[in-house]
C-alpha cells in the first residue's frame, strides 16, 4: 500500500496551515487590511480521521490524521493587479467515471495572476498531488492498480503593446511517478517545456511565429514494457505562418516549420513548407487548393500521431520526403444538400523507393433537421487511385448520423467508414470504421435509464494483423434515491512509446519504429448508491482491470480487482465518512503471487465559511 512520506504530509499540512493562518489574520483585521486593498475569501471543510491498512506484504499500519478541503482566494489592491487562489486538500475522495473506483488524494493547487489588463500580464501556478487506489491507463483504458504522485509548475508572461508584435512566453515543468500496488516497481517521467509565440498584423498579413522546446526524461516500468526502458530526449519546433484575405471571399496561407529531435540513440529533423488558397467565386461554390512538402516523411507522420512530441524510438527517416497537392471544390445545392469533388496528388521518396499516385473522387452530403426527422445527416463518396503501375482500385467513404426523440425515448447514433483514402504514407492502404450511439428513457417521473456504446477499428490491409480497435459500453439507472451504473471498455492493437513514456496507439508501429509493442487492455466496473433517511448515502462498487503487452519476444500481463464500500452521513455542516477498500493486483514481473491491500478509514469534518 502506498505510504505518504513525512515530506508529503508536511506539504499538505503546510498548505492547509497557510490557508488557516491567512484566514485568521484577515479575520482579526476585519477581513481587510491596508485601507481595504487586501481582500480574501475562505471556505472548506476540516476534520480528523482514523485509517488502518494491511496487506499481503505489510502488517497493520494505523493512526490518526486529518482531512481538509478548502479554497482560499483573494486579491491585493485590485483583481487585475494581483489575484491569487490556493486550494489545499488532504484525503479528498473522487469517483473515476471509467470504472467507478474511489481515488483518495492529498495535495495543493495554487495560482497567482499579476498585472492583468496591463502590457505585461503574468500567471504563476503550482500543483502537487498524491493519489492512492489509482489506476494507470493503457490507450485510455484503466489497466493497472497502484498509486501515483505528480508536480506541475508553470510560469507565463506576455508583452502586449499597440502597434508592436504581441509576445507570449511560457515555461512549465512536470514530473510524475506511478507505483505498482504494494511494490517498488515504478514509472517516472520529467518534462520541461518552453514556448515562445508572437503575432502581428503587417500590410494586411496576419503573421504568427512560434518556438517550442520540449525536454523529457522517462523510465517506463517493467509491468508495462516487460523490460524497463529509460530515455532522455528533446524536441525543438520553429514555425512561421502568414495569412491574408483575398478577393472573392478568399484567403491565402503560407507556412514553414522545422522540427529537430535529439535522443541517446539517434537524431532527426524535418522541414515542412505549406501553401493554401481558397476562393468563393459564387455564393454556392467554394474552391480550395493546398500544397505541402516535408523533408522527413517518417518524422512528420510520428509527429502527427504523438501530438507534436516525437517519440525517441522513431526510425531515422532522413532518407524520406514527400510532396502533396490537394484541390477541393464544394457546391451547395440547397435544402441541406451539397456536392464535393477533390483531386489529390502525392510524390514520395521512402527507403529508396519512389512512389507517386493521384486520387480523385467525389461525394454528396445531406444535413436536415425538422420535427419529423429530428436531425439527420449522411454522406457517401467514391475515390479512385492511380499509380505509376496503373489503377489500384476504388475506395469508399460513408457517414451517417441521426438524433431523434420517439415519445419518451431519446436516441442518437452515427456510423462512418472509409477505405483507400489518402494518408501521409502512400505505400499502405488504410481502412477504418467506427459507430456508436446513445439511448435514454424516462420510464416514469422518478426513474431514468441510459446506455451508450462506441466501437472503432482501423487497419492496414497491406499488413495483416497490425490494426487497432477499441470498444466501450456504459449504462446507468436511477430510481428515486437509488442509482446503478456499469461500464466496460477494451482497446487492442499496436502502440509506440511517446516522448513522455506513455503508450500512443497506432497501427503503423512496425513502419515507423522497431520499438513498438502490441497490447490488449480491458476494464469492467459496476457501482451502486442509495440515499437513506435524507442524510445517509451508502455506495459501493467493483472494478476489474487487466492488460497484456508484448514487445518482440518479451511479454507481461497484469490483472487487478478493486472493491470499495462507503458511507456518508451529513448533519447540517457536519460530515461523517467511513469506507473500506480492497485492492488485489497480480503482475507477471512481480514474484510471490497477487498483492493484496486492505484499507479502512473513518473521518469527522465540518464545513466552514470564515469570510
Amino acid at each position: 500500500m502506498y505510504r505518504r512520506t513525512r515530506a508529503e504530509k508536511r506539504l499538505a499540512i503546510s498548505a492547509i496551515g497557510l490557508a488557516l493562518v491567512l484566514a485568521c489574520v484577515t479575520s482579526a483585521s476585519g477581513q481587510t487590511t491596508e485601507g481595504d486593498t487586501f481582500k480574501m475569501t475562505l471556505n472548506g471543510s476540516f476534520g480528523v480521521s482514523y485509517e488502518d491498512s494491511f496487506g499481503s506484504n505489510t502488517d497493520s499500519n494505523h493512526g490518526l490524521g486529518m482531512v481538509a478541503n478548502g479554497t482560499l482566494d483573494g486579491y491585493y489592491y485590485n483583481p487585475n493587479f494581483l489575484a491569487f487562489q490556493v486550494r489545499p486538500y488532504y484525503d479528498r475522495s473522487a469517483t473515476d467515471s471509467e470504472s467507478q473506483s474511489i481515488t483518495r488524494g492529498s495535495g495543493v493547487d495554487s495560482s497567482i495572476r499579476v498585472f492583468g489588463g496591463s502590457h505585461f500580464p503574468g500567471l504563476i501556478s503550482y500543483g502537487k498531488d498524491f493519489s492512492s487506489d489509482s489506476e494507470f491507463s493503457i490507450a485510455g483504458v484503466p489497466s493497472v492498480l497502484g498509486n501515483s504522485s505528480g508536480t506541475t509548475f508553470s510560469i507565463g508572461w506576455g508583452a502586449l503593446f499597440d502597434g508592436l508584435p504581441k509576445l507570449y512566453a511560457n515555461y512549465q515543468v512536470t514530473d510524475s511517478t506511478s507505483t505498482l500496488l504494494d511494490t517498488t516497481s515504478q514509472s517516472k517521467s520529467l518534462s520541461k517545456n518552453f514556448n515562445l509565440s508572437s503575432n502581428y498584423d503587417l500590410a494586411g498579413f496576419i503573421l504568427n511565429g512560434n518556438l517550442n522546446h520540449y525536454n523529457t526524461d522517462f523510465q517506463s516500468p517493467s509491468f508495462l514494457t516487460a523490460a524497463a526502458i529509460s530515455d532522455t530526449s528533446s524536441n525543438t519546433n520553429y514555425s512561421v505562418t502568414a495569412n491574408r484575405l483575398l478577393p472573392l471571399s478568399g484567403s491565402l496561407g503560407l507556412g514553414w516549420s522545422r522540427t529537430t529531435s535529439e535522443n541517446g540513440s539517434s537524431d532527426s529533423s524535418t522541414d515542412s513548407y505549406t501553401a493554401s488558397a481558397s476562393f468563393v467565386p459564387w455564393r454556392r461554390l467554394a474552391v480550395s487548393e493546398s500544397f505541402n512538402y516535408t523533408t522527413n516523411l517518417i518524422a512528420a507522420l510520428a509527429q502527427s500521431l504523438g501530438g507534436g512530441n516525437i517519440s525517441p524510438f522513431l526510425n531515422n527517416g532522413s532518407n524520406s520526403n514527400a510532396m502533396y497537392m490537394d484541390t477541393v471544390a464544394t457546391l451547395l445545392m440547397g435544402n441541406g444538400l451539397d456536392l464535393s469533388a477533390y483531386l489529390n496528388h502525392r510524390i514520395e521518396h521512402f527507403q529508396g523507393s519512389n512512389i507517386e499516385d493521384t486520387q480523385f473522387g467525389g461525394s454528396f452530403n445531406f444535413r436536415k433537421a425538422n420535427h419529423f426527422l429530428g436531425f439527420l445527416y449522411f454522406s457517401v463518396g467514391l475515390v479512385d487511385t492511380a499509380t505509376q503501375e496503373g489503377n489500384s482500385g476504388a475506395g469508399l467513404i460513408a457517414n451517417l448520423g441521426m438524433t431523434h426523440k420517439f415519445g419518451l425515448w431519446e436516441t442518437s447514433a452515427d456510423f462512418s467508414y472509409s477505405q483507400d483514402v489518402q494518408t501521409l504514407l502512400a505505400l499502405v492502404t488504410t481502412s477504418n470504421y467506427n459507430f456508436g450511439g446513445t439511448l435514454r428513457r424516462k420510464i416514469n417521473p422518478e426513474t431514468y435509464w441510459s446506455a451508450s456504446f462506441r466501437e472503432s477499428r482501423s487497419g492496414l490491409t497491406s499488413q495483416q494483423g497490425n490494426n487497432n480497435s477499441s470498444e466501450s459500453f456504459t449504462t446507468s439507472l436511477s430510481w428515486k434515491k437509488h442509482a446503478f451504473s456499469g461500464s466496460y471498455s477494451r482497446s487492442i492493437g499496436a502502440a509506440l512509446l511517446s516522448a513522455n513514456g506513455t503508450l500512443t496507439a497506432t497501427p503503423l508501429g512496425s513502419i515507423i519504429s522497431n520499438e513498438f509493442l502490441t497490447f490488449d487492455a480491458r476494464s469492467f466496473g459496476v457501482n451502486a448508491s442509495t440515499l437513506l433517511f435524507r442524510r445517509v448515502t451508502v455506495s459501493g462498487g467493483y472494478a476489474k482491470v487487466s492488460s497484456d503487452t508484448l514487445q518482440q519476444s518479451l511479454g507481461t500481463y497484469n490483472h487487478g480487482d478493486h472493491y470499495y464500500a462507503r458511507l456518508d452521513l451529513r448533519l447540517r455542516k457536519l460530515l461523517i465518512q467511513s469506507g473500506f477498500d480492497r485492492a488485489i493486483q497480480q503482475a507477471s514481473v512481480v514474484p510471490g503471487g497477487p498483492q493484496v491491500v486492505n484499507t479502512f478509514f473513518v473521518s469527522l469534518s465540518r464545513w466552514f465559511k470564515l469570510f
